[in-house]
Order: structure tokens, then C-alpha cells, then sequence
């Protein structure tokens, strides 16, 4: 490790030096942006402004990581931090020396940002309860961070066509979005064995897809030859020249589902033939029933842990702002027994909680933090940070939010919302109950910032698919749309799901009104 370290410490200086002419006006921001996505940093849109991604592996952060980004945030003046929707954590606003400054001294601490955006294997999802959760079949934990080692490692090798994704989630409601993602794997339990299901080639963004189904269940301690197989098929079949095209989601559209299976199939047993691969076995889950003293709800979770809760912190829009991290901090060290893990949701769960720190942390998140769904909304950075966005999905999320309460709307009734600042779906709005996609629409010779809307879509275990695709909005008219289908629920005493379902002709007609 030591030697790997030094290998990334010895890309900064010319990383360092393109910044600088990139800044100088030497090289062009796409020509940065091909430099940097590989180093986990972008420039902002903001001339001079950086963001650099610490790439926490699969959302799993230790107490000294996360006093080490408290550091950062103190010592660069930050007055927050951001949660992605890929459970590692942004640090924006930087100028391009800080952001060298932090690489370096993040590699000291065994903390990276190398491949953390760029074509390259990204960040490993993972269920934020994986090994705490009531009902898993098995703690997917470990496997996760095998496999997001093994990305890191290879990090400066990698020449992918786009980037690669991979997901493991605990059960079937599949928190890990295992069914939409490159390489997904689900822990069931089959004639009492541990055992993965697979779904290959999913994804979001233009040209979405659902995974495809693997035909075959995956013993654990096969994992990574897996992982490589779809390596190696991406790198030999991905299409280096059309960007647009370049997900492993286009590879069975071009071949036939059939063929892009038989094709696997054909790299998973060439791998298993030359590469020895360290096989980490798994044990069934042991569950002992008890009755907890604090009922379940959107921030308490009773764990399968007897006396046990997870406390989930969710700050608007996934930034946690100053003043909380350093209570967060304080909390912490009461509990040196608790453990922090990202969700994709812009969360952070702490984990092994007794019954009164349980509560303390309630408290924390109920006085600085959301609680209802519609508060745990989850946005993309958005314009005018995102050098692609399109619109201010922040300020849409703040404006849903602030009608709600200027009307004095119980805000209960609705779901979470998921905001993307563009059509490339960072904040999974294409799977989301509402969610809503920035983009520009002409309107009577004039352009209207607006946002498309899609609804109802579903994730789990052989549930999943995309939303429904209605219609557009003007960005300025939505709040005042979801005030009144928030009236709607209310008045037919129905959650939206079942609304929308049971009486669609009654949502597009309130919707309809909205559309341009």
C-alpha cells in the first residue's frame, strides 16, 4: 500500500501544473475536465472554484476519516460539506491548490479521490443497513469493499470506455440500486446457502435501463470474477467513440440480450481460468427477536442487533453545514461503538446506537435536520456549481419546501422528491415517486427554465422500473404544484402511490395544469 500511496502522490505535480493552465487559459475546461475526472475533482462553473470528491469506499466511514474531513472543512473555511448520491462526500468552493493540497495529505490517511469520477470504476454501492438489517440473508458488506478496493487499486491501469458501476444490496428493496446499475448483486438465502443474485447492464441517464436478470445464482466467494469479467467485457465491447453510447446498458442493445449474456458467460469462465482471486465466504445471518423501545420511522431503525437503532441524518439537500458536523462530532464521542455509512439518499446513517444515544441523535436530527419525506428530498449540486447542470435543483428542493410551509400544508402526506439539475439523473429521478429533470423550454418566443417531471417509478427485487414520463413544468410554477397535490392526498386520505394509481385520470388533471 505504501507503494501504491507514492504512485498517486507522484500524478499530482502534473495534475497540479494542468490546473494551472488550465486557469491560465492554456487548455481548454473540456481538456481539464479529461485530466481531472480520474483525479475525483472537477472545476465548477464558478471561474477559479474547485470541487474535490473523497472517495469513502461504498459509504463506510471510520472516526478518524471523519475528523480528518472536519479538518478539511475547518481548515479551508468551508461552511459545508456535501453527501453525494454515490456515498462519498464533495468538498466544494476550493481553489485548485487546495484541492492538490487535500489529495496528497487524504493519501497520508488512506483516503482517496483517484478514479472517483473520469472513465473509470466509480464509487461501490452498498445497502447503508448491510449487516444491521432486520431480514438480510447475509452482511454484503465485505464483498463491497473488496470490490471497491480492488477498483482503487487499479485505479491509474484502468482504460474503460465510460465509467463502470457496481451496487450490493442487502434484500430485495435493494437500497444499493443493485437492479440499476452496470453490476449489481442482491444477498438471498437459497436451501439455507448464501447465495447473490445478478443484474448486469442497468443504469440511469440518457438511454436508461433496467438490469438484465443473470440466469444463475453467484455462490459469494465468486464475486470478483464477476467484477472483472464485466471489465473485461466493457473494455473489449464498450464503444470508445461515441460518448453518448458508451455505458455497458448500449452493449446488449447492439449485440441482443441473448448474445451479450453468452458473451458474459464466455469472460467469466476465461477469467476463472487465469486470475486467482482472494474468495471471501459468507455465513447466514442470525437474528434474535426483540421488541424495541423506539418504534421504527423515517430517522430510527431498529437493527437486527438486540438494543440496537440506526439514526439517519439527512441534511436538506445533502449539505451538512458546519454547525452540524461539529455537534455531529460531539455526539461521536460518546459513542465510540457507533459507525457512520453514507446512503445514496445524501445520508448519513450512524449505526449501533444504545436506546439513549439513540435518542440524542433523534433530537440532533430533529432540531437541525429533516425528518418527513418531502424533507428528505434528495437534489443534485445543480447550477450554478455543475459545470453540465441545467437548472437549480437546490433552489427548487428550498422553494417545495418553503410553499409547503408558507401555506401550512401538513408535509407528511408527500414523498420524497428526487431533483436532478439535468437529464443525467445523478439524483435517480428517472426511479423516483416524483421526480423532476432540469432543462430549457421555448415558450412563446421566450426560454423558460423548467423541469421535465416522471412519476411512479419503482426499485426492488423484480419491481423495478423507470417512472412515467408526463409532461414539463416551469421551474417557478412547481411548488406551488406540489401544495396542491399535497391537498389532494389530504383530501382523499390516500399516500401517492396508491393516489396516482388507483385515480390517474384525477392526477393528470391537477398535473395538466402545470404543464407547458
Amino acid at each position: 500500500m505504501k507503494a501504491y500511496k507514492q504512485v498517486l502522490k507522484d500524478e499530482i505535480p502534473a495534475f497540479r501544473a494542468a490546473g494551472h493552465a488550465f486557469l491560465n487559459g492554456e487548455i481548454t475546461r473540456m481538456e481539464f475536465k479529461g485530466k481531472s475526472g480520474g483525479m475525483g475533482c472537477y472545476a465548477q462553473k464558478e471561474n477559479g472554484k474547485f470541487m474535490i470528491r473523497l472517495r469513502t469506499p461504498s459509504g463506510v466511514i471510520s472516526h478518524e476519516h471523519f475528523k480528518l474531513i472536519l479538518h478539511y472543512a475547518d481548515q479551508y473555511k468551508l461552511d459545508k460539506i456535501h453527501l453525494t448520491t454515490r456515498q462519498a462526500i464533495q468538498l466544494h468552493d476550493l481553489s485548485l491548490d487546495d484541492v492538490c493540497d487535500i489529495m496528497e495529505d487524504a493519501i497520508n490517511h488512506g483516503l482517496f479521490t483517484r478514479g472517483g469520477g473520469g472513465n473509470f470504476p466509480r464509487n461501490v454501492a452498498l445497502s447503508p443497513l448491510a449487516g444491521v438489517e432486520k431480514g438480510e440473508a447475509f452482511d454484503v458488506t465485505p464483498y463491497a469493499l473488496q470490490t471497491g478496493s480492488y477498483f482503487t487499486i487499479n485505479a491509474p491501469h484502468y482504460q474503460l470506455p465510460r465509467k463502470l458501476k457496481a451496487a450490493f444490496s442487502s434484500g430485495p428493496n435493494d437500497t444499493a440500486c443493485a437492479t440499476l446499475t452496470d453490476i449489481g448483486f442482491m444477498a438471498v438465502e437459497d436451501n439455507n446457502k448464501p447465495m447473490f443474485r445478478v443484474w448486469l447492464a442497468g443504469g440511469l441517464g440518457g438511454g436508461p435501463a433496467v438490469g438484465i436478470p443473470y440466469d444463475e445464482l453467484v455462490l459469494p466467494e465468486d464475486v470478483m470474477y464477476h467484477i472483472e469479467a464485466i471489465t473485461q467485457l466493457f473494455k473489449a465491447e464498450g464503444d470508445y467513440q461515441n460518448k453518448s453510447k458508451a455505458r455497458i446498458r448500449f452493449i446488449p442493445r447492439r449485440m441482443g440480450v441473448e448474445n451479450f449474456l453468452k458473451t458474459y458467460k464466455e469472460y467469466l469462465a476465461e477469467i476463472k481460468e487465469k486470475v486467482k482471486f482472494d474468495e471471501l465466504k459468507a455465513e447466514l445471518s442470525k437474528e434474535n427477536s426483540w421488541e424495541p423501545e423506539i418504534p421504527s420511522s423515517n430517522i430510527c431503525i431498529p437493527q437486527k442487533q438486540p438494543g440496537c437503532y440506526t439514526v439517519v441524518l439527512h441534511p436538506l439537500c445533502g449539505q451538512l453545514e458546519k454547525n452540524a458536523l461539529l455537534e455531529l462530532d460531539s455526539l461521536l464521542e460518546k459513542c465510540p461503538d457507533a459507525e457512520l455509512r453514507l446512503s445514496m439518499n445524501e445520508e448519513l446513517y450512524v449505526r449501533n446506537l444504545n436506546k439513549s444515544h439513540a435518542e440524542a441523535f433523534m433530537q440532533f436530527a430533529e432540531s437541525q435536520l429533516m425528518s418527513t419525506k418531502i424533507q428528505m428530498s434528495v437534489s443534485c449540486v445543480g447550477t450554478p456549481t455543475c459545470q453540465i447542470g441545467i437548472m437549480q435543483s437546490q433552489t427548487l428542493c428550498h422553494g417545495i419546501l418553503a410553499e409547503l410551509k408558507e401555506a401550512g400544508i401538513r408535509e407528511d402526506v408527500l414523498p420524497s422528491v428526487h431533483i436532478s439539475g439535468c437529464p443525467n439523473s445523478c439524483s435517480r429521478h428517472q426511479m423516483a415517486q416524483i421526480g423532476f429533470a432540469g432543462r430549457k423550454k421555448r415558450v412563446n418566443d421566450e426560454v423558460v427554465d423548467a423541469f421535465e417531471i416522471q412519476v411512479n417509478g419503482k426499485i426492488g427485487a423484480d419491481i423495478t422500473e423507470m417512472g412515467d414520463i408526463l409532461g414539463i413544468m416551469a421551474a417557478s410554477a412547481i411548488p406551488d404544484f406540489m401544495s396542491a397535490l399535497a391537498k389532494n392526498l389530504l383530501t382523499e386520505q390516500k399516500n401517492f402511490s396508491d393516489f396516482y394509481e388507483s385515480d390517474r385520470e384525477a392526477f393528470m388533471e391537477l398535473a395538466g395544469r402545470y404543464f407547458i
